[in-house]
C-alpha cells in the first residue's frame, strides 16, 4: 500500500512536469492497473505516451522474482522512452509557460 501512497503523491505533487510512459508487470491486473493510470493522467491533463510495456511474470522473471528481460522486452522498453523523451522535449515550451507548472514548482 505504500507504494501506492509513493505514486498518488508524486501524482498530486508533480502532475504538471510529467510525461508518462507506464510499465506493468504480472498477468491481466499490471495491464488494467495502467488503464485506471492513464485515466487518472487524462484527468490531470498528463501528456502519457501510447507504447506500453507489460513483462508477464512467466517469461520475465526467474522464478517469479529476479527480472530477467527478454530481448523483445529491452526494445520495447527502448521505444518507450524514445516517446518520452520525445514527447517531453516537444512540450518543453508548454509547461514552462504554463501557470500549474509554477505553482508545482514552488
Amino acid at each position: 500500500m505504500n507504494g501506492v501512497r509513493a505514486l498518488k503523491n508524486a501524482i498530486d505533487h508533480l502532475y504538471a512536469e510529467w510525461t508518462a510512459g507506464f510499465v506493468s508487470y504480472g498477468v491481466v491486473g499490471g495491464s488494467c492497473a495502467v488503464e485506471q493510470l492513464r485515466l487518472v493522467c487524462g484527468a490531470l491533463q498528463m501528456a502519457d505516451v501510447t507504447p506500453q510495456i507489460t513483462l508477464p511474470l512467466l517469461t520475465e522473471f526467474e522464478d517469479y522474482t529476479v527480472f530477467k528481460p527478454g530481448a523483445h522486452s529491452v526494445s520495447a522498453l527502448d521505444t518507450l522512452l524514445d516517446h518520452v523523451v520525445a514527447w517531453s522535449a516537444a512540450l518543453a515550451p508548454l509547461r514552462a509557460a504554463s501557470p500549474a507548472a509554477t505553482v508545482a514548482a514552488t
